[in-house]
């Protein structure tokens, strides 16, 4: 898989089909798009580009919530995706003007210009733009102006699943549920940081410990 800095480096690709979405966790909701948009681009003899945002918006647009604790690290969300075979990953700073994009300034100068996205792929409740104005019912309605073909993953495709990163974190926070966010997320739950040294204390009762 490669990993492109910033949309507008994107490389010419004959037929890009994309999906956008901050994919935290990469659970098997995500999955379910993930494996359409592969689908899609196997069909069409195109390659499958996944359009993410980093930081995550709701980091940037309320700096004093302190209540989000993201599920993986852009390199852990990097990592997975490209163990389900994704073609390319786009990395799109996310920052407060970016979030002023128009519906439409975001599909004219992100997805058609910088990507030239020719079948956009997406689930049931993506939004997009300023104030998450954009719906799909709007880029069905002017997916023509733009050379675009749009797939919406159907609400029950979704909805069956009943799986959330929320519903994750909430697992994993409040009630320290591994065995469920395992079982959401499709694969174990990861942690990645520094080793440090500590106290040394585990070596004293029989279990050396790492502290990360």
């Amino acid at each position: 898989m490669q990993v492109h800095e910033g949309s507008e480096h994107f490389p010419h690709v004959a037929v890009p089909v994309v999906t956008s979405g901050t994919f935290d966790g990469v659970h098997i909701g995500h999955q379910t798009i993930l494996n359409r948009l592969k689908e899609v681009a196997q069909r069409e003899g195109g390659e499958s580009v996944v359009l993410t945002f980093w930081p995550h918006p709701r980091l940037v647009l309320n700096p004093n919530d302190t209540e989000l604790r993201l599920l993986s690290t852009f390199e852990e969300k990097a990592a997975l995706l490209a163990q389900h075979g994704i073609d390319h990953l786009v990395k799109v700073p996310f920052t407060k003007e970016f979030s002023q994009l128009s519906s439409e300034q975001f599909i004219r100068q992100i997805l058609v210009e910088h990507l030239g996205t020719r079948k956009l792929v997406i689930g049931y409740d993506h939004r997009f733009g300023k104030n998450r104005e954009g719906s799909f019912e709007y880029l069905k309605s002017h997916a023509h102006e733009w050379g675009l073909e749009v797939e919406e993953i159907p609400r029950h495709d979704v909805d069956n699943i009943g799986v959330s990163s929320t519903k994750i974190r909430k697992a994993l926070m409040e009630n320290g549920d591994i065995d469920t966010a395992n079982l959401y997320l499709g694969h174990r739950y990861m942690l990645t940081g520094k080793v440090v040294e500590g106290e040394k204390i585990g070596r004293t009762i029989g279990y050396p410990t790492a502290n990360v």
